[in-house]
């Protein structure tokens, strides 16, 4: 769910910053290649960066806004805990993709192996998710809290919701170097619309409940919740929280199979970040 960016756009707050905004949805493991290729400027899957800049690649972190997962484990019914789960089958996005790396988290913190105890299947976005646990391809699968509604309506039933055990960001801007030498404004320009964005979330519920409605295509009571997962995750100065980017660097290590000490700095650049809230 990427409310920060889609309020910052309905409210005009790209605009103020003289910005044309375009919003392009590609596949999670294109990100990486376009922002380097210079055919993305922005990238908002901050996982798959931060992993991407420990390993050498000319790409950076320069915002936060969600600590925590807005993520709910989904199954058919008759399951109630994730230790139900040995032996089945279960459905993410792409391998190494956040709904990946959070359910790997989730199980492991249960105390279950997440290679031999589940079958991980890559089936695509939460759409083609849910549609595989509906055909029973899976029996479950984690899905942005804005689909829950939708999935209860089916039968479907909420297992465990994800920010409460796992400590990863959702959301965030990632940049490539060469945009930060060659264009450092604009990136402060584009920060700057963002936190509005964010802090408008946090300051106008009521509206931000109707705009959700609008672009998530979901009820009033789900627009409710769906705020109020949000407000849990919510870090209203566009920062990354300690615990989190420390989780995140211990996940991204042992994916990666790395020892060495990964600093923070190879990750984010917060120079941006912090000439912004200077402003303020």
């Amino acid at each position: 769910m990427k409310s920060p960016t889609e309020i910052a756009q309905r409210k005009g707050y790209y605009r103020e910053e003289n910005l044309d905004v375009r919003k392009v949805v590609i596949r999670t493991n294109l990100h990486v290649a376009a922002l380097i290729a210079g055919e993305l400027d922005y990238s908002t899957v901050s996982g798959i960066i931060a992993r991407a800049s420990i390993q050498g690649l000319p790409v950076k972190g320069v915002m936060g806004w969600f600590d925590r997962p807005l993520h709910i484990l989904i199954a058919k019914p008759g399951f109630k805990r994730l230790t139900d789960f040995k032996g089945k089958r279960v459905g993410v996005s792409t391998i190494g993709s956040a709904p990946h790396i959070i359910l790997r988290e989730a199980l492991a913190q249960a105390g279950m192996h997440p290679d031999r105890d589940v079958t991980t299947l890559a089936l695509g976005g939460s759409g083609e998710r849910l549609a595989a646990l509906i055909a029973g391809t899976v029996d479950a699968t984690p899905l942005d809290v804005a689909y829950v509604e939708k999935a209860e309506k089916l039968g479907l039933v909420p297992i465990i919701y994800f920010g409460d055990v796992v400590h990863t960001r959702l959301g965030g801007f990632g940049v490539s170097l060469d945009k930060i030498r060659k264009n450092p404004t604009q990136i402060s320009r584009v920060i700057r619309a963002t936190l509005k964005g964010v802090r408008f979330i946090r300051d106008n519920k009521a509206e931000t409940l109707a705009l959700m409605r609008d672009y998530l295509s979901v009820s009033a009571d789900g627009a409710a919740k769906v705020y109020d997962f949000s407000m849990r995750s919510l870090n209203v100065d566009g920062g990354v929280a300690k615990t989190t980017m420390d989780s995140e660097i211990r996940l991204a290590k042992e994916q990666l199979k790395l020892s060495e000490e990964i600093p923070e700095e190879k990750i984010m650049d917060w120079r941006f970040l912090k000439e912004v809230l200077g402003q303020k």
